[in-house]
This record gives structure tokens, sequence and C-alpha cells, in this order.
């Protein structure tokens, strides 16, 4: 298994995506503005090599970095 990419927020809020929740709700539920919250996803995806946000779910569960 590969050593996980993300910072423990970015793991946060890809088990947020996972759960259904868009990047305003995670911001909403997080306390955060729906710009940081897309940061922080941005630098994500781009950490683990894909495009969109259901693509870095399924990296992430497929890795192991998420449950």
């Amino acid at each position: 298994m590969e050593k996980c990419p993300f910072s423990q927020r970015q793991v946060e809020m890809i088990q947020w995506l996972a759960n259904g929740k868009t990047a305003s709700e995670i911001g909403e539920i997080l306390g955060l503005s729906l710009w940081t919250v897309q940061k922080y996803l941005d630098r994500a995806k781009q950490a683990a090599g894909v495009r969109k946000d259901t693509a870095l779910v399924a990296t992430a569960l497929r890795n192991g970095w998420i449950a």
C-alpha cells in the first residue's frame, strides 16, 4: 500500500465527498469558505493525479487512504 499523499484535513474532506457531500456542504460542516474547501480538494486531486472529485474518491478508496 502506498503512503497517503494527503494531509489529515484533505482526508477529512475526501471522506465527506465519499459520503455524498458537495464542496459547499463540506464548507458549512467544517466552518470553512467554499474557496478554502475547493483549494484543499484541488491540491488533493493534484497529489492523486486525477482531475475529478469522483476519481479522487475512487483513488483514495482503492489505495486505502480513506475507509
